[in-house]
């Protein structure tokens, strides 16, 4: 009886084996071209893995290959287009690189980063218009926010991406306004509209690029308090960068603010002679000396020695071999960087 239940056992073991191994045959001879595709996405995601470890290495070559081939198996991969993407843009080959930023946004099309990117090569590509919708959709779109704590918070990178979007806008702006040449009125309508773009960059980044081009938009339209006060909110974001010193002195300059101009002058050159930048630094000292003039006709003789005797008590910039350098871990150190970060003049502009 043992034996009969045994043999019985083993048959019908024998019997369910054969048939899960002819449901799943019938299943493949069924489903040929979902079981194929499976076994492609798999390739496809090696590939992909491949790809982001030579990206990684900096093995850029190897890494344009891995992705090709993951994408070859797995042509809905967007990650991996988008980096290809990025990859060609290193080389320069932006047919290459928005042809893959296409693809990605066509399979993901709230890809909001590979959006940016792709506008970001249109305008270089002289698409300007079409960059400029390509930052719209950016804005316009709203996806539902979702939140887990110290894992994903999809609002914060959706409203700093809007934030990017109409930063880039505000360039592409700029960009159409420097082609539109001589067509003034047209020249000016589009700097209008690269103003709106800044200042949402502005409310949303309040970065120095931000309030800097916002600044520089505003100088160009001969708004000149707006354009202080952003130069300003710019030097406080960034006192050590010299564009925004610069600009600033020239706008005082030409509102005839000369010991405010003199001192942002001042400032641009110190910081630009500590690069080593010796053709611009040369250039802004002669500017400085021209506006040292104009402030020497209303001065009495002891101004600019006073002035001096000022400079060198607090100042932890000195002279060595012949070049300018900055000491950042001097004591004083805060009060000289406070020191940058105090903008000229700044009471007359608005905002205060």
């Amino acid at each position: 009886m043992k034996k009969l239940k045994k043999i019985f056992q083993s048959t019908i073991a024998k019997v369910i084996s054969i048939s899960l191994i002819l449901i799943f045959a019938l299943s493949v001879f069924l489903f040929f071209d979902f079981y194929k595709r499976q076994i492609e996405k798999v390739q496809g995601y090696y590939w992909v893995h491949q790809g982001d470890k030579a990206f990684k290495k900096q093995d850029l070559h190897n890494a344009i290959n891995h992705y090709e081939k993951g994408i070859k198996f797995h042509p809905k991969h967007y990650r991996a287009m988008y980096n290809l993407a990025n990859l060609y843009v290193v080389y320069e080959d932006y047919y290459n690189a928005l042809k893959n930023y296409e693809k990605a946004l066509l399979v993901k099309p709230d890809y909001e980063v590979a959006r940016i990117d792709y506008a970001i090569i249109l305008s270089e590509t002289f698409k300007t218009d079409e960059a400029i919708e390509q930052y719209k959709k950016v804005i316009a779109n709203k996806p539902k926010f979702i939140k887990i704590p110290f894992l994903v918070d999809n609002k914060k990178s959706y409203i700093y991406n809007t934030g990017v979007a109409y930063y880039n806008m505000g360039i592409a702006y700029k960009t159409k306004s420097m082609l539109a040449g001589l067509n003034k009125a047209k020249s000016r309508q589009y700097l209008e509209k690269a103003t709106e773009s800044y200042e949402e960059a502005v409310e949303i980044l309040n970065s120095y690029n931000s309030n800097y081009n916002l600044g520089l938009i505003h100088q160009l339209l001969k708004n000149k308090n707006q354009a202080g006060y952003y130069y300003c909110k710019a030097i406080e974001k960034e006192p050590m960068n010299y564009e925004a010193h610069f600009n600033l002195a020239v706008l005082l300059n030409d509102m005839k603010e000369y010991e405010g101009a003199a001192s942002e002058f001042k400032k641009a050159g110190m910081l630009l002679d500590s690069i080593g930048d010796n053709s611009k630094t040369i250039f802004i000292y002669d500017i400085l000396s021209e506006v040292n003039q104009k402030i020497a006709t209303d001065k009495d003789s002891d101004y600019f020695k006073k002035l001096k005797e000022e400079e060198e008590k607090k100042s932890v910039a000195k002279y060595k071999a012949g070049k300018l350098v900055i000491n950042l871990d001097d004591s004083e150190n805060n009060e000289f960087v406070k020191s940058f970060k105090t903008c000229a003049n700044r009471e007359i502009f608005i905002g205060e």
